[in-house]
């Protein structure tokens, strides 16, 4: 048996000298995005857009998109907090193209973008637990 190449994937550079900045957008009373965000360079290169219902006294997630395997993906969870999506790829993201973190930044706003327009069906996708 030959030895097996090592895989190649897409790693944002560690904190420090990367620095990490977490906040919540208010979209409701009930309903937010909790945004992770990795900046180099002055650009994102690593993020997760997470969208959170309070359901019960307790934050629920129902949405995200996150870069990681290489790849920026969505989720869509049910009530049982399965993923029914699958990691549904958006865009890869190259192991280390020169443009690797320029794909990522513009991606995060792309991917907040979709989230500020879709948080409602993504709201409705979960409370029909599909």
């Amino acid at each position: 048996m030959g030895v097996q190449p090592e895989t190649k994937h897409y790693r944002p550079p560690p904190c420090p000298p990367a620095e990490e900045k977490n906040f919540r957008l208010e979209l409701t009373d009930t309903d937010e995005l909790h945004v992770r965000q990795v900046w180099y360079r002055d650009k994102i290169v690593d993020f997760a857009i997470m969208q959170l219902v309070w359901e019960d006294g307790e934050r629920v997630h129902v949405a995200r998109i996150d870069c990681c395997h290489s790849m920026i993906h969505r989720h869509q969870f049910n009530q049982a907090g399965e993923d029914v999506f699958n990691h549904r790829q958006i865009t890869a993201i190259p192991p280390d193209a020169g443009n690797r973190w320029s794909i990522v930044h513009a991606g995060y706003y792309s991917a907040l973008g979709t989230m500020y327009e879709e948080w409602a069906d993504n709201l409705r996708r979960w409370r029909d637990d599909r």
